[in-house]
């Protein structure tokens, strides 16, 4: 809040209502909604994951909802109706990304994307808001599977490609360049051998 937000492209929130890690009482300030909301508007990439900017006493339980374009139903929506949907993957989550979903989760309004879902709850969607993106994610478990699908979802938040020179195509590889030796390193994750088109 005190140093600002201009050196940032991507800013990612992500934890459980009420924790140090969502941000817990710190979304009762108006400055901190207020200043992530005109950076988000100016073109920056705002990613939620859990119970992101959660916190009680408002008319959307996470306060970042109007970005993110989803909220959780802590019981005071019982009789409002909800958008429904249709998934739309944009190539950024990858086949056989497992994030759980969240039954209480609903979109905010129709022009939130959802790029994945399990049944009828959005997993992760994608909001655009001014110039800029919010993004999404019910859940996140650490895999090689999943962490491509957050590398795409940071890289096509902040409007770049997933089709980058020194990505690999195979998820259970990373690649490194070092352009002062001249040298390719490319890291297997995976117990068994892999090919790569790096």
């Amino acid at each position: 809040k005190n140093k600002g937000l201009d050196n940032y492209d991507v800013v990612i929130n992500a934890g459980f209502a009420g924790s140090a890690w969502s941000g817990g009482e710190q979304w009762k300030d108006e400055k901190v909604v207020s200043l992530l909301t005109e950076w988000v508007n100016n073109g920056g990439a705002f990613i939620g994951v859990n119970e992101p900017s959660a916190t009680d006493g408002y008319d959307t339980f996470f306060r970042m909802s109007h970005v993110l374009g989803v909220s959780e139903d802590t019981g005071a929506r019982i009789c409002h109706g909800k958008y429904s949907f249709d998934v739309e993957n944009n190539g950024a989550v990858v086949d056989g990304t497992v994030l759980a979903g969240k039954n209480k989760v609903y979109l905010v309004d129709g022009e939130t994307k959802v790029l994945a879902a399990d049944g009828n709850m959005p997993t992760v969607t994608t909001h655009k808001f001014g110039k800029g993106t919010g993004v999404y994610m019910s859940s996140f478990k650490h895999g090689e599977v999943n962490n491509r699908t957050l590398l795409n979802l940071i890289l096509t938040a902040a409007g770049e490609s997933t089709d980058q020179k020194y990505l690999t195509d195979n998820v259970n590889t990373e690649c490194c360049y070092y352009p002062e030796g001249k040298q390719l390193v490319v890291i297997n994750n995976a117990d068994t051998e892999q090919t790569d088109n790096s």
